[in-house]
């Protein structure tokens, strides 16, 4: 068993220090404001003054933050700055894990991508993650990058209120690929990590099904007992960040993990079941 320190304790980090906890290591989580629970430290992980003895003291350090806002200025502080603060402090950590997005990738045209992949980001968001993985990649700890795809879970069910609500898709929006991964099978890829033994540079965390969003959403209308969705404007309010590609796990399960969701079906599914 290790003693671990996760540095960001929200959707996904919050769920990995339970899980881990549960397993038997010695965790920590600094987080903007303590929650009054054990092993609980209010930091900022960009001011070395306030970090606690726990994370100088960390054998494994799990980067799991999330920015204050989506501009190029909270990415960086956020998955940047915020970074190297921390590896100053933790200087006894063997192991780093730096949770990455698959929004690194520009490829739109159905294609397969591997870790592997050529990364060229779009956008400000993709850019300062991977600047970020490049100074994980210079930590004196051993590192591996894990780039999520678009996380769902407990409650982030958008789709499921979309079709509840009756709104329209286009016909593009429905044709898209999408590539997802539930919250709780990100935390069982980072516990899965902080045990391994060799590690890979980089792992993509994304189920075994990239799957076009107008099956999904139809797969829940039927089991909703609803009408499948209506063809029209997109009535989706967000935007589809993950791109129109294959994102591929194959080297993460390869390393021995096993998805307890390995497609939509079984965590939607699970979504659903809690419901009742």
């Amino acid at each position: 068993m290790a003693r671990v320190f996760i540095v960001g304790a929200g959707y996904v980090g919050s769920a990995t220090a339970d899980l881990l906890a549960r397993e038997g290591h010695t965790v920590d989580v600094g987080r903007r404001s303590a929650t009054g629970q054990a092993r609980s430290h209010a930091m900022d992980a960009q001011r070395p003054d306030t970090h606690p003895p726990a994370l100088r003291e960390a054998e494994v350090v799990v980067y799991c933050v999330g920015s204050d806002a989506f501009t190029p200025e909270a990415y960086r502080a956020a998955y940047v700055d915020g970074l190297r603060g921390v590896l100053a402090t933790a200087q006894s950590a063997r192991r780093l894990l730096y949770v990455s997005s698959t929004s690194v990738y520009t490829q739109d045209d159905g294609c397969e991508v591997t870790e592997s992949s050529p990364t060229r980001p779009r956008g400000f968001s993709g850019e300062q993650l991977l600047e970020g993985e490049a100074v994980a990649a210079q930590a004196s700890a051993q590192s591996s990058v894990v780039r999520f795809s678009g996380i769902y879970g407990p409650g982030r069910d958008r789709l499921i209120r979309l079709v509840r609500s009756g709104g329209a898709l286009s016909a593009k929006t429905r044709a898209g690929l999408t590539n997802r991964i539930h919250r709780d099978d990100c935390a069982r890829v980072l516990a899965h990590l902080v045990s391994l033994g060799a590690l890979a540079p980089r792992y993509n965390g994304s189920d075994c099904a990239p799957t076009p969003l107008g099956d999904i959403v139809d797969w829940l209308a039927g089991q909703l007992g609803l009408a499948t969705p209506p063809e029209g404007d997109d009535a989706l309010a967000m935007p589809q960040r993950g791109g129109n590609r294959r994102v591929s796990s194959a080297l993460l399960r390869a390393s021995g993990f096993h998805f307890r969701y390995p497609t939509y079906r079984e965590g939607f599914g699970a979504l659903l079941a809690s419901e009742s």
